[in-house]
């Protein structure tokens, strides 16, 4: 198949199996199987239902809505917190300080990301070895829905700290479940059998790299698709939930309980057709905490043989925290300024989720057909994202009628965000495949959930702490457009066919180097 022809939707059993009998008899590697990548995409769909609506939205109103009910006026803090009044101005006691509802939120989502940092770094470095990959992957599905169904025992408002407690669980779980789904990208695109001929076939490593780039790209835009797709699902399910228990509490811990189940539900019917890829064993007398640390640590440690991939991490490091904060700060602005409802906060992320799967396939169809790399469409969509915030910081400092001040306006930003962010997340993920040393995926994408999650409670702590002093989260417009473009530079700096020679020569010294664990 030629690569400009390649299309991964085209992939048939029936194919890998011819293809398979024209390699070499030495070739042993199982070219990956459309079963395969399909049952990685389903699970894909199921945890990024729980972490895109629940995580993102329905956790965080439930608390900022308890938290304000349980509150007092922010000018009298004898006065019990009004909710009805439009605009209302409220704070809550938390540990003997009153702060604001959206701020705590924020605040709770800062520590979730802290704790799925340093729980991550505890065992990534084991998924690479043997079938841990899968089998943690659906550990974590199960803990996650576990949390889920606890949102049960939020009775009352004064009951809000109860979420506050559950959110970093189910923070953990969806993060975990990410890096390790992440982790198989490279893998596959090593193992296509596009790929595999071409190895097979003795071309070169540019037409080789070409095809492994172009693989790893096709399958994670049609993971992004299939994972908007299982979101609108989830949020159809939501919206009828919320319809017919009118907004109640008990209608948003039903639907968060749902995504958690359906999480779950999907995780086990798919895990049969979901290759482990096995790496090779776990060397013995190991703890897995020491292990993963050590590792992470040595890892760290070759910053100088592996230069480009740290260019990256910084990065993304920066990037990752800006478009997450943007985000964040809409739907506080949403819920509090712009007086959305729970229902219409639904509709609203449902928006996102279409336009995030309608981007993901327009901007696949612009990169096939003008051939870009994943470089350039990186670089398309962050410039995107630029043109927005300088609107959004701009704008309020010339007329009081525009800058998120509108409906309308909080409609279209979470539509324009939801077209650029599945190219954007997807492109970059693209990237850390390719210049990860191979061997070493979940170690890799664990970092990479380290510097997504180990920088993104500073977004909502610093836009919470801007908040508190100008009482305008208009204003926190500022910290993430500063990220972008801070970012965006540092990313343009990377040379990726120098970084994928650094990945491979450093694979080959790790394994000549410790040949027992590799």
């Amino acid at each position: 198949m030629s690569t400009d022809k390649f299309n991964l939707a085209n992939i048939s059993d029936t194919d890998v199996v011819s293809r398979e009998e024209k390699q070499t008899p030495q070739q042993t590697v199982q070219p990956l199987k459309r079963t395969e990548v399909w049952a990685w995409y389903i699970q894909g769909s199921t945890y990024c239902g729980y972490g895109w609506i629940s995580a993102f939205m329905l956790v965080p109103v439930l608390i900022q809505d308890m938290a304000s009910k349980y509150g007092v006026e922010a000018s009298n803090h004898s006065i019990p917190c009004d909710t009805t009044v439009a605009g209302f101005k409220c704070v809550t006691n938390v540990f003997g300080h009153y702060v604001d509802p959206g701020a705590f939120s924020l605040y709770i989502s800062s520590l979730g990301s802290i704790l799925s940092f340093f729980v991550s770094l505890s065992i990534s470095a084991v998924a690479d070895h043997g079938s841990y990959r899968k089998s943690l992957l659906i550990t974590f599905s199960a803990v996650g829905c576990l949390a889920c169904l606890l949102f049960f025992t939020v009775q009352s408002p004064k009951h809000y700290w109860i979420a506050a407690v559950l959110s970093p669980i189910g923070w953990i779980c969806y993060n975990i479940c990410s890096v390790f789904a992440h982790s198989f990208l490279p893998v596959y695109g090593r193992v296509h059998p596009d790929v595999l001929a071409a190895v097979a076939r003795g071309e070169s490593k540019s037409v080789v790299r070409k095809l492994e780039e172009q693989a790893i790209n096709d399958i994670s835009s049609f993971g992004f698709t299939f994972a908007n797709v299982g979101t609108i699902l989830i949020y159809g399910v939501c919206i009828g939930l919320t319809i017919l228990m009118h907004g109640s509490y008990m209608s948003l811990e039903i639907a968060i309980a749902f995504t958690g189940v359906w999480w779950l539900m999907w995780i086990v019917i798919v895990a049969p057709w979901l290759d482990p890829r096995p790496g090779p064993p776990m060397p013995k007398g190991q703890n897995w905490v020491v292990y993963s640390w050590k590792k992470t640590f040595k890892t760290v440690a070759a910053v100088r043989k592996l230069p480009e991939i740290f260019k990256f991490i910084l990065a993304w490091f920066i990037l990752s925290d800006g478009i997450n904060t943007i985000t964040a700060i809409l739907f506080v602005i949403l819920y509090r300024d712009l007086a959305f409802s729970h229902l219409t906060s639904l509709y609203v992320s449902a928006l996102l989720a279409f336009t995030a799967g309608v981007g993901s396939h327009v901007f696949m169809m612009i990169r096939r057909t003008w051939k870009l790399s994943t470089m350039t469409m990186n670089m398309i969509c962050l410039a995107l994202y630029i043109v927005e915030l300088v609107y959004l910081v701009g704008a309020p400092y010339f007329t009081t009628s525009f800058g998120l001040r509108n409906v309308w306006e909080g409609w279209f930003f979470m539509g324009y965000n939801g077209f650029i962010i599945s190219t954007f997340f997807g492109s970059c993920r693209v990237m850390l495949s390719e210049l990860c040393p191979p061997g070493d995926e979940s170690e890799w994408f664990s970092l990479y959930l380290l510097a997504d999650k180990g920088s993104s409670w500073v977004g909502p702590f610093i836009s919470g702490a801007i908040f508190t002093v100008t009482g305008d989260y208009r204003r926190a417009f500022w910290f993430p457009l500063a990220l972008t473009v801070v970012g965006t530079g540092l990313l343009g700096m990377i040379n990726m066919d120098r970084g994928k020679d650094q990945a491979q020569k450093f694979a080959h010294e790790r394994d000549a180097a410790s040949p027992q664990e590799h």
